[in-house]
């Protein structure tokens, strides 16, 4: 499984890994008919001072950054672009450490650069090799470059953020990559138990509150229930990397470190699977739309009616009173989530009572 990978921007004392890779010979060999006889840059540290005073912090004509790996916090290779104003394109490359090749990781980066370019004022970009670097062809079709020609045993490749923004398609491995890291979430406890009083996965909470999106198509017919579905499905996929928090015990901290290691992977997805799923966790953040407000709702009905199942000795001394208050604001925007509401109320209240 391909581990997830960040843009990091160096700093001077970050150089050694620079040095580490223009001084390997099996890493820059595809260097070598410009660099003979190995490929390997020379005088490796001035050429890092020099790309240090040069190229950082000035995009969008020149940009360069480290690929990092996110579960480790090790360097794996590097990306950059430089404007070319006489081809009026942005020239690129993407080079991972020998060590580090046959992972996955050079079609990842590739993507990561493509998205911070065209995220950054780039509109066109340009990479060239030779016709025998049948990986890397792959590589740049899979993710949306299309071949401009061949000359002299080099093969031309543009990108452009159109052709980008539509979306390459997705690779069998990169889609088993997706559902491995989702997988996660079937690990992942919640605070909730089940009516037989095992702990429940976030998993089985996204699972139902689909379905309870599924079965309220008749109820909403204003409302476009496949997307609130596909919200319902996705809404917790931070959870991969960060575990379940109950509610009242999540700060603000906890929510921004959550959805910044949710970004970083949603970004280095194919570009329609990026797109989309970027595009639903902004109107989710911003909660203005009916589908947004039916999927809210139903994820925090959920967790109350879970409550009211589970044994009441697996309650929070706090949860008694929450159990009966949550989520009445979210649902206020309807007559039958509020009508569901009080009927799930009076399930908290005969529970108390019984104390079962």
């Amino acid at each position: 499984m391909t581990e997830t990978l960040e843009l990091y921007i160096p700093k001077p004392e970050d150089g050694w890994f620079y040095v580490k890779m223009m001084s390997d010979p099996e890493t820059m060999a595809y260097n070598a008919p410009w660099f003979p006889p190995d490929g390997c840059i020379p005088e490796p540290e001035r050429e890092w001072k020099r790309l240090c005073a040069d190229w950082i912090g000035h995009e969008p004509k020149l940009f360069y950054a480290y690929l990092r790996r996110t579960s480790d916090g090790a360097f794996i290779g590097d990306v950059c672009f430089r404007y070319t104003p006489e081809r009026d394109w942005w020239d690129m490359g993407v080079v991972i450490l020998a060590s580090e090749r046959g992972k996955g990781y050079g079609r990842q980066g590739l993507k990561l650069l493509a998205e911070h370019a065209f995220s950054h004022g780039v509109t066109r970009l340009h990479n060239e090799f030779e016709t025998t670097r049948d990986a890397a062809y792959r590589m740049h079709k899979d993710v949306g470059f299309r071949e401009t020609g061949k000359a002299d045993g080099m093969v031309y490749l543009e990108l452009t953020e159109a052709d980008y923004r539509k979306g390459a398609h997705m690779e069998p491995r990169e889609f088993l990559d997706i559902l491995h890291v989702a997988e996660r979430l079937k690990d992942t406890p919640r605070h909730c138990t089940t009516s037989k009083g095992r702990r429940e996965s976030v998993a089985e909470h996204s699972w139902r509150i689909s379905l309870m999106a599924m079965l309220l198509r008749s109820e909403f017919p204003e409302i476009d229930i496949d997307r609130v579905t596909r919200m319902c499905l996705i809404h917790d996929l931070g959870e991969c990397f960060t575990g379940d928090i109950p509610t009242f015990l999540k700060t603000s901290a906890d929510e921004a470190t959550e959805d910044a290691l949710l970004d970083r992977w949603v970004r280095s997805l194919p570009g329609a699977v990026s797109k989309e799923l970027s595009t639903l966790y902004a109107e989710m953040n911003a909660l203005e739309t009916p589908e947004a407000k039916l999927y809210k709702s139903l994820d925090k009905l959920e967790a109350v009616i879970q409550h009211n199942e589970s044994p009441i000795e697996t309650w929070e001394p706090n949860e008694y009173e929450l159990n009966k208050t949550y989520a009445f604001d979210i649902v206020a925007f309807s007559d039958w989530l509020t009508r569901l509401r009080k009927e799930i109320y009076n399930d908290t209240v005969a529970k108390i009572e019984s104390g079962k």
